[in-house]
């Protein structure tokens, strides 16, 4: 009996021992239909975001001790689901700040420009993205580069988020009202 409680917690141990070993995404906060599908590893931060409201979200994250081994990469799909151009996103850092820049690859449009500074990146598409976008090289295609964050003087344990949003959502939130109403008053003035 004593020894089947002994393997028991040893299998327990192993599995936690070896489940620690990423970037744990802990939380993430924004409007519930944006979801977040975490691909992180030791030494990456990776997810993808569907955006169903240009809302955005934060994901809060926690270092593990591998994610300090080396250079923590960092790399995202952001998925348009919206229907609607998408003008320009946003990744803000909270609790670390980005160490190199990489690649920001359209999915059908052009990028205009990427401005970034240590602790925000600013993507702004030529003719608004309406489609999916690429951060950093979540595709491993040749030529792409992930972002890495600068992890220097932190240590596991530490936690750190990401806000990706869509740049001054709120006046696209009055627009849109605002022309749906303009539809409803001209079928209105047809029947």
């Amino acid at each position: 009996m004593q020894f089947t409680k002994l393997i028991a917690a040893a299998a327990v141990a192993c599995a936690f021992s070896t489940s620690a070993n990423a970037a744990l995404l802990v939380s993430s906060t924004g409007v519930p239909a944006n979801t977040v599908a975490d691909y992180s590893e030791a030494g990456l931060v990776s997810f993808d975001l569907e955006l169903m409201d240009f809302s955005g979200a934060r994901l809060n994250f926690v270092l593990e001790e591998a994610d300090l081994a080396g250079p923590l990469s960092m790399n995202a799909i952001i998925k348009n689901m919206t229907l609607l151009s998408l003008p320009k996103f946003n990744f803000g850092l909270q609790g670390i700040s980005f160490a190199s820049n990489g690649s920001v690859t359209a999915g059908f449009g052009t990028i205009g420009s990427v401005n970034h500074t240590a602790s925000n990146a600013e993507i702004k598409f030529s003719h608004g993205e309406t489609t999916d976008f690429y951060f950093g090289n979540p595709l491993g295609n040749l030529g792409q580069f992930d972002w890495v964050l600068d992890t220097t003087g932190m240590q596991a344990g530490d936690s750190f988020s990401i806000v990706a949003q869509v740049p001054e959502p709120a006046s696209l939130a009055l627009v849109l009202p605002l022309l749906a109403g303009l539809a409803a008053a001209r079928r209105r003035q047809r029947g």
